[in-house]
């Protein structure tokens, strides 16, 4: 009899399981999930896009949009033309048009970023055009083609500097540190790519470093040091573009400050291969290897402090130099640093890279 019970509980804990389980899968079938979220400049408000996978059509990407001055009005419009509710708790990215980046974004951070149902490992770029018209891009393509997709992968490869939600809450709220996110544009096949990042001061975007800047903005951040670096490689009249892979890497920063002047110095260890570069250039001769290490060094140096440089002009800290002095300051103060000290930092790069065997082998 005891064994009858056992096996009728049995039987009804798992009719239990099975009907949740189904209860779920109709809720998922019926519901639109909101994946990209982005916004445009319109008159006096703004134009909400936002991209969700409809599982009714094999995933395929959707596209719903709203008109208002307020970011919820907004969503409520949208759901106006939507016969499934809206979520969006599962939200994965956030972006803003170039225009709407200029003016400020505090009223988008405060409405989503801050808000508990979001997570913390949302994406948020700016789009050199319209949201609209990169969001039009994507109708009917398979969900794998989100844009999101195409920034964690360039993320995890540490194709380019690391950013998220947490991180640019960080750098916004922080004293002395600007946030940055990637920038995006469609290209002339009318393709998604990273054609940069675009810096911010304060909650407005203030400088878009392009592609090759970009490189040399990861390597400062000192989160991810692999990948490719191009360089030029020389020798009497002949010079030729090449390519130095790293395949690891190690950043130091370290900061003095005096009375009269404040100092950063970066130091480099990045080790790796040289695996495009010009028939003529021999590297198995050590005269030619010992060459190109030396203009390799001296060249990502040079780009190094032309970025920083370019940093300071712009008055924009994303590498968070003020916090860094606030640090080793009393009675430091973000209005004071910037106005009087930030412009007299003088900056000092050291690069040594070691070449594998594997990069100076013919």
């Amino acid at each position: 009899m005891n064994r009858m019970k056992c096996l009728l509980w049995l039987l009804i804990i798992a009719l239990f399981i099975v009907l949740a389980g189904c209860s779920n899968a109709v809720v998922v079938d019926h519901i639109r999930s909101l994946a990209v979220l982005g916004f445009d400049k319109q008159g006096s408000g703004y134009k909400a896009s936002a991209l969700y996978a409809d599982y009714e059509d094999k995933g395929r990407i959707k596209l719903l949009q709203g008109e208002a001055k307020r970011t919820r009005v907004m969503i409520k419009e949208m759901a106006f033309q939507s016969a499934q509710p809206i979520q969006i708790e599962k939200l994965k990215m956030l972006a803003f048009s170039k225009e709407v980046a200029a003016e400020g974004v505090k009223t988008f951070i405060k409405t989503f970023c801050r808000d508990p149902i979001i997570s913390f490992y949302v994406t948020l770029a700016v789009v050199d055009d319209s949201v609209a018209s990169l969001a039009t891009s994507l109708l009917g393509k398979d969900s794998k083609e989100f844009p999101y997709h195409l920034i964690d992968q360039n993320m995890k490869q540490e194709m380019i500097p690391h950013s998220t939600v947490s991180s640019v809450l960080f750098d916004f709220y922080g004293l002395g540190r600007d946030f940055s996110v990637p920038y995006l544009k469609l290209n002339d096949k009318k393709q998604i790519e990273i054609a940069g990042y675009a810096i911010f001061k304060g909650d407005r975007l203030k400088l878009i470093l392009n592609q090759e800047e970009m490189v040399y903005y990861k390597l400062l951040q000192g989160h991810a040091l692999r990948g490719d670096i191009p360089f030029e490689i020389r020798k009497d009249a002949k010079h030729s573009p090449a390519v130095f892979n790293t395949t690891s890497g190690k950043m130091k920063r370290k900061i003095s400050t005096g009375h009269s002047e404040t100092k950063v110095a970066y130091s480099f260890k990045l080790k790796g291969m040289v695996n495009e570069y010009p028939d003529w250039f021999s590297l198995n001769k050590e005269e030619n290897t010992k060459s190109l290490a030396d203009q390799l060094e001296k060249q990502v140096q040079s780009h190094i402090l032309a970025l920083l440089h370019k940093f300071v002009k712009e008055g924009v800290d994303p590498l968070g130099i003020g916090d860094l002095t606030r640090s080793r300051q009393r009675g430091w103060t973000e209005q004071k640093f910037y106005a009087t000290e930030y412009d007299n930092v003088q900056f000092d790069v050291h690069i040594h890279v070691l070449l594998t065997k594997a990069g100076i082998a013919e």
